[in-house]
């Protein structure tokens, strides 16, 4: 890639910024393939989709919203990517950075980013009422995600703030980030094939979270892609303190300058940890003496209540207060999102 070319592509940091005829090859079609067509179209780039099997009712759309879709077998280079010639190629989480197409990028200079890049570099579409773009929190791990980042919306929205859950499995980042209402926090879920994009994001494209949490890691997770939800967080690295590999990614993560480790489990908590004392769940990391104290968050009974009462689900609320107040929620915002929370 020429010294133009990537000093233009740094450049691309804004959804304000000039993304008129950047040529653009989209590798897959599935809801977050064509939330990356439609936010591209919308900037008005020239897109190419690609797809092996693309599903009937989105294929139909790809002309209309002025992109292209070109179907075939994807196990080698098709001619119409050759002539494209793209200067960026975004994939979804279904192609592995090591895949013919990705790989042939890379050869012919073109970027190579996922949805979450594009996402990050456009997330200032809709600004809050500071004129700042709303601020990202992201969760990881082999399981309890999905429950984890709408309790934690939960929470927040219950704390007064716009907030929703997106990314994978839900609604695409993109979709949240255009989302004409605005949010102040999106709490995004990112798959390890996200994250193994993400992997090779500079500065202008690798998400500067508030908080993130990686909340187990199965012994055949990629454990590498999986550590890279910690990079560049600002304030909290929630982790699974009964879980020796995520305490590792928590230890090795490259975050931003004062950022805490905060640890999750269902025993004792020590400072700068959230646990469970007698039955009741317990922040000490973000009390005012943390060493000393502690202040409640619910109660297990009062989970039980709601149906939240097994071992699994009473983590999932702490890593969700964790999160919460890393963002700034107050102890009762934490509280009426549980109170209101339904599963």
């Amino acid at each position: 890639m020429s010294g133009d070319a990537t000093a233009r592509l740094d450049g691309l940091t804004s959804w304000h910024a000039d993304w008129t005829g950047l040529r653009v090859l989209v590798l897959g079609l599935d809801p977050v393939g064509f939330s990356v067509v439609d936010t591209l179209a919308e900037l008005g780039s020239d897109v190419l989709v690609i797809d092996d099997a693309a599903p009937e009712d989105l294929a139909r759309l790809v002309p209309v919203i002025g992109a292209r879709l070109e179907s075939g077998p994807l196990d080698a280079v098709p001619d119409a990517a050759n002539q494209f010639a793209p200067e960026v190629v975004v994939a979804t989480d279904a192609f592995a950075p090591s895949h013919p197409i990705l790989a042939w990028a890379e050869q012919t200079g073109a970027a190579v980013w996922g949805d979450a890049e594009l996402a990050w570099r456009v997330r200032d579409k809709v600004a809050r009422e500071t004129g700042e773009p709303a601020e990202w929190l992201v969760v990881s791990g082999s399981a309890g995600k999905s429950t984890t980042i709408a309790l934690t919306a939960t929470m927040l929205v219950a704390d007064g703030r716009r907030a929703a859950p997106c990314g994978a499995g839900g609604v695409p980042i993109l979709d949240a980030v255009r989302d004409p209402q605005g949010f102040d926090a999106l709490v995004v879920e990112l798959s390890e094939g996200q994250l193994r994009h993400l992997a090779a994001a500079g500065a202008p494209g690798a998400p500067v979270p508030r908080a993130s949490a990686c909340l187990g890691a199965a012994d055949d997770a990629d454990h590498s892609a999986l550590g890279l939800v910690y990079r560049n967080s600002v304030t909290a690295c929630v982790y699974n303190r009964t879980d020796a590999a995520t305490m590792r990614m928590v230890e090795e993560a490259d975050v931003t300058e004062g950022a805490r480790a905060i640890g999750v489990g269902l025993d004792t908590p020590g400072p700068s940890d959230v646990g469970v004392v007698d039955g009741i769940l317990a922040d000490r990391a973000f009390v005012e003496n943390r060493r000393t104290s502690a202040a409640e968050i619910a109660t297990i009974e009062q989970l039980a209540e709601r149906g939240l009462a097994e071992p699994h689900l009473v983590f999932d609320v702490l890593a969700a207060a964790a999160l919460a107040r890393a963002a700034g929620a107050e102890l009762a915002g934490v509280a009426r999102g549980i109170d209101a929370f339904r599963r």
